[in-house]
């Protein structure tokens, strides 16, 4: 049974920050409630105040301007899925966000949500780190912008306060030649959590297709979402061939064992994880612009 709390539902910014402000540390965000519901249900957590976003039109937008794209913490993912303007140049997020869950848990579950929540697991994660997003987050203290990268202090937590909220995710737009690709490995091909993600976004040059520029980020392998630079550095310069993919899939499952430690998991994850990392770019090189 879902103990009693007071449902907040403010229409502004102002308003939520005040309720947060108030509510001295008491209180929890919902917008499509997939992670909270089911924590209230359980026992999980036994807040005394709910602030439900979903009437503030501000976090629901999706914006193109200067050069960068701007996603509002309570779009859903069937939006982000759907979106031409995400499509086009953050097309690593949209192919994500439509691997989610079934059809209700994207049209309920917000991107907001996903990053807050914190999950090893979650899939938009990977694509946000690969685009180099941030957050912009604000409080009663003012507004501030944090590298995605920063904003994660370990599974399921985040360094945000209880105080603050998360208003949007912005990243720049991915120009035409730059090719992308998401992969996951999960129990089932539909509706099951990733027990291990990639996202890969690269740059070629020459006749030969040297790569140019790449960012890679795992997910469901390390405690937090992780670039892999180690890796990106060793591929600069180089023919995406089998023997330099295989000397690079190497080095993501060493710096996975190096992040994560060696657990029971860890022999079926390192060759997992070297395959997916051959795969991923493999699929991002066949990305047509």
């Amino acid at each position: 049974m879902i103990p009693p709390f007071d449902y907040n539902i403010p229409t502004t910014i102002g308003e939520a920050v005040d309720l947060l402000w108030k509510a001295d540390g008491k209180a929890k965000i919902i917008a499509g409630g997939t992670d909270l519901v089911i924590g209230l249900r359980n026992g999980d957590c036994t807040p005394p105040f709910i602030v439900d976003i979903t009437r503030i039109e501000e976090l629901q937008k999706i914006e193109e301007k200067n050069g960068k794209i701007s996603i509002g913490a309570a779009v859903t993912h069937s939006e982000i899925a759907s979106s031409p303007t995400i499509k086009k140049y953050g097309k690593v997020l949209s192919d994500a966000a439509s691997e989610i869950g079934s059809p209700q848990i994207r049209n309920l579950g917000t991107i907001g949500g996903n990053i807050v929540n914190a999950s090893p697991a979650a899939d938009t994660l990977p694509p946000l780190m690969v685009l180099n997003a941030t957050a912009k987050v604000i409080s009663k203290k003012g507004e501030e912008q944090v590298p995605l990268s920063q904003l994660f202090k370990g599974p399921y937590q985040t360094s945000l306060s209880s105080e603050e909220l998360l208003l949007q995710i912005t990243f720049e737009k991915l120009s035409s030649d730059m090719k992308c690709s998401f992969v996951r490995v999960a129990r089932r091909d539909a509706m099951a959590i990733a027990r291990m993600s990639m996202a890969v976004v690269l740059q070629t040059e020459g006749i030969k297709n040297e790569i140019k520029h790449i960012r890679i980020a795992v997910g469901s392998v390390t405690p937090t979402p992780q670039r892999m630079p180690e890796t990106e550095a060793f591929l600069i310069g180089k023919l995406p061939d089998e023997e330099t993919l295989e000397t690079a899939s190497i080095q993501v499952s060493h710096a996975m064992i190096r992040r994560s430690g060696v657990r029971p998991s860890t022999s079926y994850k390192r060759p997992a994880i070297e395959s997916l990392l051959i795969r991923a770019i493999r699929k991002a090189l066949e990305d047509q612009p």
